[in-house]
């Protein structure tokens, strides 16, 4: 399977170029269609109860809201010319729900989602969980760019952590379309503890992916108090990949909470793109 339809969140101007950048890159290695959305976010009232910013009490918001549209769309336009790729703009309204909503919506019907890391000091109060939403809910691979940008090599060299879970499955299979003739894959599986059944699996999974004619190699990490997240940001570091790929949230949000997310790390903290399976 090949990508012909690519999804491109917006949230801001601060990330604009760079995502719009990074999607029309995308673009013309597949000759897909790039979209780019820009949502327009209801007025959070409470938590959890949004409302439409609509009516005169709501005027000062709307314009602001109607600014930066402008200014996104702007930049999207005006990149995916000069780039020449196949591009359609769309300006959504969140209206009475969540604005992640309805990027989880559209991002049921494309085969790829880019997104930017998240921004304290441009994401508004709603769009900082946009994200996390995504990729939970939307049922599709999100590649999240980071400030540095796509890169030029992007698929060449890869670092994948290897968890034997359905999520790190889904993963696996994701990135192949995003992976370069002939790619390094790196399989790292954190942990102490020996698995024998686990260890068959990788070796199988291995195997599945050197039959589409890449390069896999097989490595166990011994955490030595460091975190999952922290030794496969290490290895791509070290190993000089072009992107990380990983199963989102493979535990409860509550698991999370209380000892730390693997993915929310990745998230946060990777220079390179990571793509992301849930």
């Amino acid at each position: 399977m090949t990508i012909r339809t690519i999804l491109t969140c917006l949230l801001n101007e601060s990330s604009a170029t760079r995502l719009t950048e990074a999607g029309s890159t995308l673009a013309e290695r597949f000759d897909a269609h790039l979209v780019g959305q820009h949502t327009m976010e209801a007025i959070v009232l409470y938590p959890g109860i949004v409302m439409p910013a609509a009516g005169p009490t709501f005027e000062t918001f709307n314009t602001a809201q109607r600014e930066e549209a402008e200014a996104v769309e702007g930049i999207f336009r005006s990149v995916t010319e000069r780039r020449g790729v196949k591009a359609e703009w769309r300006e959504v309204h969140a209206d009475a729900t969540a604005s992640a909503d309805r990027m989880v919506d559209s991002a049921r019907a494309v085969d790829l989602v880019l997104m930017g890391q998240p921004d304290d000091a441009y994401d508004k109060e709603e769009q900082k969980f946009a994200l996390d939403r995504v990729i939970r809910d939307g049922g599709r691979p999100v590649l999240v760019i980071p400030e540095g940008g796509l890169g030029a090599s992007v698929g060449a060299r890869v670092v994948m952590g290897h968890a034997g879970t359905r999520e790190s499955a889904r993963a696996a299979f994701d990135m192949l379309p995003l992976l370069q003739p002939g790619a390094e894959i790196h399989l790292v599986h954190v942990g102490d503890e020996k698995d024998e059944m686990r260890d068959t699996a990788m070796t199988e999974l291995s195997a599945a992916l050197s039959r589409h004619g890449h390069k896999v190699t097989m490595t166990h990490r011994a955490p030595h108090g460091k975190s999952v997240s922290e030794v496969l940001l290490r290895e791509a570091g070290e190993l000089g990949a072009d992107m990380i790929v990983s199963g989102a949230y493979g535990h409860s949000r509550t698991y999370a909470f209380f000892l730390g997310a693997t993915t929310g790390r990745l998230i946060r903290e990777a220079k390179v793109p990571v793509l992301f399976s849930a």
